[in-house]
């Protein structure tokens, strides 16, 4: 049988194999530091290790503390045990997982990954390594479906089989929705207990298929999300996409296909920005459905992305290098983001492998996501080097025709304004009476002054406009040289 990786962390420890144990980075961390007073902070919580699923509960910030083998609630800037016992260390320093149900501070998880409330108040926990699905409920802990080994089999509680289950949703009417990583499917739990089979088909490699639920393949499914009407988002992790199932049907949200790597098994990853058809993600992991947007714990590309309603997928919080430092979005880095969860306007973030539980400050509907040099070129798939400047305008290559292009003299760049514009759908116009260029596009309009100086210049009839220039008379912006590939790439932040 092929090798294959569920979680593959760079740099790390944190390897999950299907042919040997699970091994855990052992970094820990002992402080406390509260929200900061911007609401872009990040909770430094006492003894955190590895923390994964996050859902607000009735009572507070539920947080999977998986490496610590525990069940955690965040109140008032105060973190609890809500179930979990403490365990002797295994040969990495880390709290040995089991299997024991009953009281809630007894009870002994092995690696438990995500969590969900339900309308009445109860816990439901995807306890990863044990291969079943817990229910904490009345201070107890009961196992609700599984049977402690891994397999594959539908049927009522203990009757069913899992094999590394990790996400969870739960509909209005209390039915539980299961990310069976992987077995490659999703399941079904009714509050009576009874398991189905939702979406895919169930195979030991996974696959990529749309269509019918029962005709769809997934390719180790991890977050799963609700929209309002009753769809649900899945985070297809080893395809790099994100799926949607609604009415018996699974189709592809967003993310581009790739190819397959022959070692993993998985498709390529990648970043890119736009048009949510041609985006791309790395091992895309938490999701949250909030006010009609999607937001994605992008995990290898160790950021937090949204997916918006007019289709377009952009980057909220994070960097493409791993880091752990908080402050405005653009500053705010993660290392390997697992997680999401939300009130209030904040946007809970587990940062994995620095131990914490970050916030961001999200508005859904007037989101403001990073536009920096640095997360625009690591969003823009260049093309080869070549001696030509090649030019993209939001996400899209310019495609100059011969004898129209941009040029260099010296050290400036020069752009041709018309065919520039116009491929991003801009009016040009020239009005002689004040030697002007006026740009225009729905709302948006800016005017190029001809003058005596080099930054505008007439070759051929054709106007041609300094890149400084055009930078300093568009301040909203963004432009950014890569000088390796010979690029320029320009973000109008519209």
């Amino acid at each position: 049988m092929k090798r294959k990786v569920w979680h593959v962390v760079g740099g790390t420890a944190l390897v999950l194999l299907l042919t040997s144990p699970s091994v855990y980075a052992t970094t820990s961390i002992n402080q406390l530091v509260p929200t900061a007073s911007d609401g872009g902070g990040t909770h430094v919580v006492n003894q955190l290790n590895q923390p994964w699923g996050l859902t607000m509960s009735q009572d507070g910030l539920i947080i999977v503390d998986s490496a610590n083998q525990k069940i955690r609630k965040l109140k008032n800037g105060k973190l609890t045990t809500v179930a979990g016992a403490e365990r002797p260390l295994d040969a990495y320093g880390q709290p040995r997982g089991g299997y024991v149900d009953g009281d809630a501070i007894k009870a002994v998880f092995n690696h438990p990954s995500f969590a969900v409330a339900d309308t009445k108040g109860n816990l439901y926990i995807s306890d990863t390594d044990n291969h079943v699905i817990r229910k904490i409920t009345g201070g107890k802990v009961y196992t609700l479906a599984g049977t402690g080994k891994p397999g594959y089999k539908d049927g009522k509680g203990a009757e069913a089989q899992f094999y590394t289950p990790t996400g969870l949703a739960i509909d209005r009417d209390d039915n539980l929705y299961v990310a069976d990583t992987l077995n490659n499917v999703i399941r079904k739990i009714a509050p009576d207990g009874a398991v189905t089979t939702f979406a895919g088909q169930q195979t030991e490699i996974g696959g990529y298929t749309d269509g019918s639920a029962g005709e769809a393949r997934f390719n180790e499914p991890v977050g799963l999300a609700f929209d309002g009407t009753g769809g649900v988002y899945v985070s297809d992790s080893g395809n790099q996409l994100i799926r949607f199932i609604s009415d018996g049907k699974v189709t592809t949200f967003a993310g581009k296909a790739t190819i397959i790597d022959k070692d993993t098994g998985y498709m390529d990853g990648g970043y890119r920005n736009g048009d949510r058809y041609e985006a791309r993600f790395n091992h895309p992991q938490g999701l949250i459905y909030v006010d009609g947007v999607l937001f994605i714990a992008d995990s290898l590309n160790h950021r937090v992305r949204a997916v918006q309603s007019d289709g377009k997928v952009r980057n909220i919080a994070g960097q493409s290098t791993p880091g752990d430092t908080i402050g405005s979005a653009e500053n705010k880095r993660f290392n390997q983001p697992v997680a999401l969860a939300y009130t209030e306007g904040q946007l809970y973030v587990s940062d994995s492998l620095n131990n914490k539980v970050k916030t961001v400050p999200v508005h859904p509907k007037r989101l403001e996501p990073v536009r920096s040099t640095e997360d625009l070129l690591a969003g823009t798939e260049l093309l080869p080097v070549s001696e030509e400047i090649q030019v993209w305008f939001d996400g899209k290559h310019v495609d100059f025709q011969a004898g129209v292009r941009p040029y260099k003299a010296g050290d400036k760049m020069y752009l041709p304004i018309r065919p520039l514009f116009e491929q991003w759908g801009a009016k040009v116009e020239w009005l002689p009476a004040t030697k002007e260029v006026q740009l225009k596009k729905e709302n948006w309009s800016a005017t190029i002054i001809r003058s005596d100086n080099v930054q505008v210049v007439v070759e051929a009839g054709v106007t041609y406009v300094e890149s400084g220039y055009l930078k300093n008379t568009l301040p909203q912006f963004l432009f950014a040289y890569d000088e390796e590939y010979n690029a320029l790439v320009i973000d109008s932040g519209q």
